[in-house]
């Protein structure tokens, strides 16, 4: 169990960074109206695959016991941030011109439920200590 909660430590800086660069080049796109290409939609299911990597690992980490009382509001918000990232990318895929605006706003509820989820385990975002 501890290399899994290791593994789920150190993969928040992978979704932390891909969540970035997303927020960075959706922004970009949008500032300078470009169109939805395939740098997006691979960036944009890399972010998302990569928050529900870290979502499947904190499930197996629960699974296998580990659980105290702050992580009930940790794992709901970790839940609606994978779900919003994958929301935002499908609905605009399906659209008939893909766009940035939706995936922009995508990440960034995203982001912000990963903050709040952090905060709600009594960490920092970049807290090396493993608790619990």
């Amino acid at each position: 169990m501890t290399a899994l909660l290791h593994a789920h430590s150190g993969l928040r800086f992978l979704v932390l960074l891909l969540g970035v660069v997303s927020l960075v080049v959706f922004g970009l796109g949008l500032a300078r109206n470009q169109p939805f290409g395939k740098l997006h939609r691979i960036l944009g299911a890399s972010f998302a695959g990569s928050l529900h990597l870290q979502v499947l690992l904190g499930l197996a980490l629960v699974a296998m016991g580990r659980w105290y009382p702050q992580l009930a509001g940790h794992l709901a918000m970790m839940l609606l941030a994978a779900g919003a990232a994958q929301a935002a990318m499908t609905l605009n895929r399906k659209r008939a011109v893909p766009g940035m605006k939706l995936p922009l706003i995508g990440v960034v509820v995203a982001l912000l439920l990963i903050f709040g989820g952090v905060m709600a385990i009594g960490r920092g975002l970049f807290t090396m200590t493993v608790v619990g």
